[in-house]
Protein backbone atom coordinates (compact mmCIF):
# COMPACT_ATOMS: atom_id res chain seq x y z
CA UNK A 1 0.00 0.00 0.00
CA UNK A 2 1.70 3.23 -1.18
CA UNK A 3 0.34 6.67 0.48
CA UNK A 4 0.81 8.05 -3.14
CA UNK A 5 -1.54 6.24 -4.63
CA UNK A 6 -4.56 7.67 -2.16
CA UNK A 7 -6.46 10.64 -2.88
CA UNK A 8 -5.83 12.56 0.31
CA UNK A 9 -9.58 13.88 -0.34
CA UNK A 10 -10.94 10.41 0.41
CA UNK A 11 -9.87 10.57 3.97
CA UNK A 12 -12.39 13.04 4.08
CA UNK A 13 -15.16 11.43 2.82
CA UNK A 14 -13.56 8.34 4.91
CA UNK A 15 -14.07 10.39 8.07
CA UNK A 16 -17.62 11.41 7.00
CA UNK A 17 -18.82 7.94 6.13
CA UNK A 18 -17.49 7.05 10.03
CA UNK A 19 -19.32 9.85 11.70
CA UNK A 20 -22.77 9.59 10.20
CA UNK A 21 -22.88 6.01 9.22
CA UNK A 22 -24.79 6.89 6.29
CA UNK A 23 -23.77 7.86 2.73
CA UNK A 24 -26.73 9.98 2.24
CA UNK A 25 -25.80 12.71 5.37
CA UNK A 26 -21.98 12.24 4.51
CA UNK A 27 -22.40 13.71 1.31
CA UNK A 28 -24.54 16.51 2.93
CA UNK A 29 -21.76 16.87 5.80
CA UNK A 30 -19.00 17.28 2.67
CA UNK A 31 -21.75 19.06 0.56
CA UNK A 32 -21.15 16.46 -2.41
CA UNK A 33 -23.87 14.80 -4.65
CA UNK A 34 -24.95 11.39 -3.11
CA UNK A 35 -23.49 9.23 -6.13
CA UNK A 36 -19.81 11.04 -5.92
CA UNK A 37 -19.75 10.03 -2.28
CA UNK A 38 -20.71 5.82 -3.21
CA UNK A 39 -17.87 6.70 -5.59
CA UNK A 40 -15.53 7.20 -2.62
CA UNK A 41 -16.57 4.63 -1.10
CA UNK A 42 -16.14 2.14 -3.91
CA UNK A 43 -12.53 3.97 -4.08
CA UNK A 44 -11.66 3.38 -0.44
CA UNK A 45 -12.89 0.24 -0.77
CA UNK A 46 -10.58 -0.88 -3.26
CA UNK A 47 -7.52 0.45 -1.36
CA UNK A 48 -7.69 -0.77 2.00
CA UNK A 49 -9.47 -4.24 0.06
CA UNK A 50 -12.08 -4.17 2.88
CA UNK A 51 -15.44 -3.49 2.78
CA UNK A 52 -15.42 -1.08 5.64
CA UNK A 53 -19.00 -0.18 5.86
CA UNK A 54 -21.33 -2.71 5.28
CA UNK A 55 -24.64 -2.31 5.06
CA UNK A 56 -27.40 -4.06 7.74
CA UNK A 57 -30.69 -3.96 9.31
CA UNK A 58 -29.15 -1.34 11.82
CA UNK A 59 -27.79 0.58 9.10
CA UNK A 60 -24.42 1.13 8.17
CA UNK A 61 -21.70 -0.80 10.51
CA UNK A 62 -18.21 -0.13 10.24
CA UNK A 63 -16.16 -3.33 9.81
CA UNK A 64 -13.40 -4.20 12.64
CA UNK A 65 -10.81 -2.29 9.71
CA UNK A 66 -12.50 0.98 9.44
CA UNK A 67 -13.04 1.33 13.08
CA UNK A 68 -8.85 0.73 13.60
CA UNK A 69 -8.05 3.25 10.70
CA UNK A 70 -10.73 5.54 12.09
CA UNK A 71 -8.80 7.50 15.06
CA UNK A 72 -5.93 7.58 13.25
CA UNK A 73 -7.33 9.37 10.30
CA UNK A 74 -8.97 11.55 12.44
CA UNK A 75 -5.35 12.41 14.18
CA UNK A 76 -4.36 13.09 10.35
CA UNK A 77 -7.03 15.46 9.69
CA UNK A 78 -7.37 17.18 12.78
CA UNK A 79 -3.25 17.48 12.75
CA UNK A 80 -3.51 19.11 8.77
CA UNK A 81 -6.48 21.67 9.83
CA UNK A 82 -4.10 23.01 12.68
CA UNK A 83 -1.04 23.07 10.39
CA UNK A 84 -3.23 25.02 7.16
CA UNK A 85 -5.30 27.48 9.62
CA UNK A 86 -4.56 30.57 11.59
CA UNK A 87 -5.27 29.50 15.02
CA UNK A 88 -7.49 31.75 16.05
CA UNK A 89 -6.06 33.89 19.30
CA UNK A 90 -8.42 32.98 22.96
CA UNK A 91 -9.96 35.88 24.85
CA UNK A 92 -11.15 34.18 27.76
CA UNK A 93 -13.29 37.45 28.78
CA UNK A 94 -15.36 36.74 25.81
CA UNK A 95 -15.20 33.16 25.08
CA UNK A 96 -18.33 31.15 25.32
CA UNK A 97 -15.72 27.71 24.88
CA UNK A 98 -16.80 24.49 26.65
CA UNK A 99 -13.39 22.84 28.27
CA UNK A 100 -14.12 19.05 29.45
CA UNK A 101 -12.02 17.65 32.33
CA UNK A 102 -11.50 14.10 32.59
CA UNK A 103 -10.98 13.43 36.28
CA UNK A 104 -11.06 12.06 39.40
CA UNK A 105 -13.09 13.23 43.08
CA UNK A 106 -9.69 14.28 44.63
CA UNK A 107 -10.09 17.30 41.51
CA UNK A 108 -13.83 18.14 41.93
CA UNK A 109 -13.23 19.01 45.08
CA UNK A 110 -10.18 20.46 45.73
CA UNK A 111 -9.63 22.33 42.17
CA UNK A 112 -12.68 22.41 40.29
CA UNK A 113 -14.41 24.74 43.10
CA UNK A 114 -11.01 27.83 42.66
CA UNK A 115 -11.27 27.03 38.50
CA UNK A 116 -14.84 27.73 38.45
CA UNK A 117 -14.28 31.28 40.91
CA UNK A 118 -11.87 32.55 38.81
CA UNK A 119 -13.23 32.00 35.88
CA UNK A 120 -16.09 33.88 37.01
CA UNK A 121 -13.97 37.09 37.17
CA UNK A 122 -11.72 35.65 34.19
CA UNK A 123 -13.68 33.90 31.65
CA UNK A 124 -17.67 34.25 32.74
CA UNK A 125 -18.96 32.99 29.37
CA UNK A 126 -16.48 29.44 29.82
CA UNK A 127 -18.14 26.88 30.85
CA UNK A 128 -16.60 23.59 32.51
CA UNK A 129 -17.94 19.78 32.14
CA UNK A 130 -16.86 17.08 34.77
CA UNK A 131 -16.25 13.67 33.46
CA UNK A 132 -15.21 10.60 36.40
CA UNK A 133 -12.01 8.90 35.11
CA UNK A 134 -12.84 5.32 35.14
CA UNK A 135 -9.84 2.54 34.95
CA UNK A 136 -9.32 2.97 31.25
CA UNK A 137 -7.60 6.54 29.95
CA UNK A 138 -9.82 7.77 27.39
CA UNK A 139 -7.26 8.11 24.60
CA UNK A 140 -9.54 8.29 22.01
CA UNK A 141 -11.23 10.70 23.17
CA UNK A 142 -7.90 12.78 24.08
CA UNK A 143 -7.46 12.52 20.23
CA UNK A 144 -10.96 13.37 19.02
CA UNK A 145 -10.75 16.50 21.31
CA UNK A 146 -14.02 15.54 23.03
CA UNK A 147 -12.28 15.47 26.32
CA UNK A 148 -9.48 18.46 26.66
CA UNK A 149 -6.86 17.33 29.90
CA UNK A 150 -6.89 14.13 31.97
CA UNK A 151 -6.31 14.71 35.56
CA UNK A 152 -5.59 11.90 38.15
CA UNK A 153 -2.71 10.28 40.00
CA UNK A 154 -0.17 7.93 39.11
CA UNK A 155 -1.92 4.67 40.38
CA UNK A 156 -5.45 5.14 38.80
CA UNK A 157 -3.78 5.52 35.23
CA UNK A 158 -0.65 4.32 33.20
CA UNK A 159 -0.01 6.70 30.46
CA UNK A 160 1.53 6.06 27.11
CA UNK A 161 4.86 7.72 25.94
CA UNK A 162 3.42 9.39 22.96
CA UNK A 163 0.71 11.52 24.98
CA UNK A 164 1.72 15.07 26.63
CA UNK A 165 2.20 14.70 30.62
CA UNK A 166 2.87 17.25 33.35
CA UNK A 167 3.11 16.65 37.29
CA UNK A 168 1.50 18.90 38.53
CA UNK A 169 1.15 18.23 42.70
CA UNK A 170 3.53 16.14 44.76
CA UNK A 171 1.37 15.38 47.59
CA UNK A 172 1.87 13.53 51.26
CA UNK A 173 -0.76 11.05 52.58
CA UNK A 174 -2.29 11.74 55.47
CA UNK A 175 -4.57 9.56 57.68
CA UNK A 176 -8.59 10.96 58.85
CA UNK A 177 -9.93 9.70 62.16
CA UNK A 178 -12.99 10.75 64.23
CA UNK A 179 -12.17 13.77 66.03
CA UNK A 180 -12.62 12.51 69.57
CA UNK A 181 -10.22 9.44 68.80
CA UNK A 182 -7.57 9.59 71.40
CA UNK A 183 -3.93 8.49 70.02
CA UNK A 184 -0.83 8.20 71.85
CA UNK A 185 0.38 11.11 69.60
CA UNK A 186 -1.01 12.94 67.34
CA UNK A 187 0.64 10.76 63.75
CA UNK A 188 -0.09 7.76 62.78
CA UNK A 189 2.78 5.29 63.64
CA UNK A 190 3.46 2.33 60.69
CA UNK A 191 1.78 0.35 63.69
CA UNK A 192 -1.76 1.67 63.72
CA UNK A 193 -0.48 1.94 59.93
CA UNK A 194 -1.13 -1.85 59.91
CA UNK A 195 -3.25 -2.28 63.26
CA UNK A 196 -5.98 0.06 62.76
CA UNK A 197 -8.85 -1.07 60.70
CA UNK A 198 -9.57 1.03 57.34
CA UNK A 199 -11.79 2.21 55.16
CA UNK A 200 -10.11 2.61 51.63
CA UNK A 201 -11.82 5.00 49.04
CA UNK A 202 -11.54 3.46 45.78
CA UNK A 203 -13.17 5.33 42.96
CA UNK A 204 -12.38 3.23 40.45
CA UNK A 205 -13.03 0.09 42.50
CA UNK A 206 -9.84 -1.17 42.60
CA UNK A 207 -9.08 -2.93 46.02
CA UNK A 208 -5.05 -1.76 46.29
CA UNK A 209 -3.22 1.22 45.95
CA UNK A 210 0.13 2.72 46.34
CA UNK A 211 -0.10 2.63 49.92
CA UNK A 212 -0.64 -0.93 50.40
CA UNK A 213 2.15 -1.44 47.99
CA UNK A 214 4.43 0.00 50.24
CA UNK A 215 3.62 -1.98 53.31
CA UNK A 216 3.71 -5.17 51.17
CA UNK A 217 7.76 -4.26 50.47
CA UNK A 218 8.15 -4.65 54.67
CA UNK A 219 6.78 -7.31 54.42
CA UNK A 220 3.48 -5.91 56.02
CA UNK A 221 -0.78 -5.59 54.94
CA UNK A 222 -3.06 -3.33 56.41
CA UNK A 223 -7.05 -4.78 57.03
CA UNK A 224 -9.47 -2.85 55.02
CA UNK A 225 -13.20 -3.21 56.52
CA UNK A 226 -14.90 -1.34 54.07
CA UNK A 227 -14.28 0.04 51.20
CA UNK A 228 -16.09 3.00 49.11
CA UNK A 229 -15.90 4.60 45.93
CA UNK A 230 -17.33 8.39 48.08
CA UNK A 231 -15.29 10.65 49.69
CA UNK A 232 -18.47 11.64 51.64
CA UNK A 233 -19.31 7.55 52.93
CA UNK A 234 -16.10 6.77 53.97
CA UNK A 235 -15.91 10.28 55.59
CA UNK A 236 -19.28 9.28 57.49
CA UNK A 237 -18.03 5.66 58.30
CA UNK A 238 -14.82 6.70 60.10
CA UNK A 239 -16.57 9.75 61.81
CA UNK A 240 -19.18 7.39 63.63
CA UNK A 241 -16.20 4.25 64.35
CA UNK A 242 -12.41 3.36 64.90
CA UNK A 243 -11.44 2.93 61.27
CA UNK A 244 -8.64 5.03 59.31
CA UNK A 245 -9.26 6.31 56.02
CA UNK A 246 -5.89 7.17 54.28
CA UNK A 247 -6.05 10.10 51.24
CA UNK A 248 -4.11 12.68 49.83
CA UNK A 249 -3.27 15.43 52.69
CA UNK A 250 -5.76 18.58 50.64
CA UNK A 251 -8.61 16.64 50.24
CA UNK A 252 -8.07 15.02 54.28
CA UNK A 253 -7.99 18.82 55.50
CA UNK A 254 -11.01 19.34 53.60
CA UNK A 255 -12.91 16.27 54.89
CA UNK A 256 -11.82 17.57 58.82
CA UNK A 257 -13.38 20.95 58.40
CA UNK A 258 -16.88 19.79 57.48
CA UNK A 259 -17.06 16.69 59.66
CA UNK A 260 -16.14 15.62 62.76
CA UNK A 261 -12.69 14.79 61.85
CA UNK A 262 -9.19 14.97 62.40
CA UNK A 263 -6.66 14.95 59.46
CA UNK A 264 -3.05 13.29 61.40
CA UNK A 265 0.12 12.84 59.25
CA UNK A 266 1.63 9.58 58.30
CA UNK A 267 5.11 7.81 58.73
CA UNK A 268 7.66 10.08 56.54
CA UNK A 269 8.51 7.31 53.93
CA UNK A 270 5.00 6.54 53.24
CA UNK A 271 5.10 7.67 49.49
CA UNK A 272 3.64 10.65 48.21
CA UNK A 273 0.55 11.23 45.44
CA UNK A 274 1.83 12.64 42.46
CA UNK A 275 -0.73 14.66 40.39
CA UNK A 276 -0.31 14.54 36.52
CA UNK A 277 -2.25 15.98 33.80
CA UNK A 278 -2.49 14.98 30.48
CA UNK A 279 -3.01 15.60 27.06
CA UNK A 280 -2.95 14.87 23.59
CA UNK A 281 0.10 16.22 21.38
CA UNK A 282 -2.73 16.97 18.28
CA UNK A 283 -4.57 19.85 21.08
CA UNK A 284 -1.42 21.09 22.21
CA UNK A 285 -1.12 24.07 20.40
CA UNK A 286 -4.64 25.42 21.01
CA UNK A 287 -4.16 28.71 22.79
CA UNK A 288 -7.47 28.20 24.82
CA UNK A 289 -6.03 25.03 26.15
CA UNK A 290 -2.99 26.66 26.87
CA UNK A 291 -4.57 29.17 28.89
CA UNK A 292 -6.91 26.98 30.50
CA UNK A 293 -3.22 25.10 31.64
CA UNK A 294 -1.43 27.46 33.26
CA UNK A 295 -4.95 28.80 35.27
CA UNK A 296 -5.41 25.19 36.77
CA UNK A 297 -1.36 25.17 37.25
CA UNK A 298 -1.42 28.07 38.94
CA UNK A 299 -4.47 26.95 41.25
CA UNK A 300 -3.04 23.37 42.13
CA UNK A 301 -0.12 24.75 43.95
CA UNK A 302 -1.59 27.91 45.23
CA UNK A 303 -2.05 27.95 49.12
CA UNK A 304 -5.52 28.11 50.05
CA UNK A 305 -6.26 31.49 52.00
Amino acid sequence: MKLHQLDLNLLLAFDALMTEGSVTRASEALFISQPAMSHSLGRLRTFFGDPLLVRTPQGMLPTPRAQRLHLGVQQVLRLLEQQLSDEEEFEPRHSKRRFVLCTTDYVECVLIPPLISRLKTLAPGVTIEIRILRDNLPEAELASGEIDLVLGFDEYMQVPGYLGKETWLTEPLAGLVRATRELPEECITLTQLVEMPHVFHSPLGTSEASLDKFLQSLGLARTISVNSQSYMSAAAIVSQSDHLLVLPRKVAELLADHWPLKSLPLPTDVPDYHLNCVWHPVHAQQPALIWLKELMRELVNQEPS
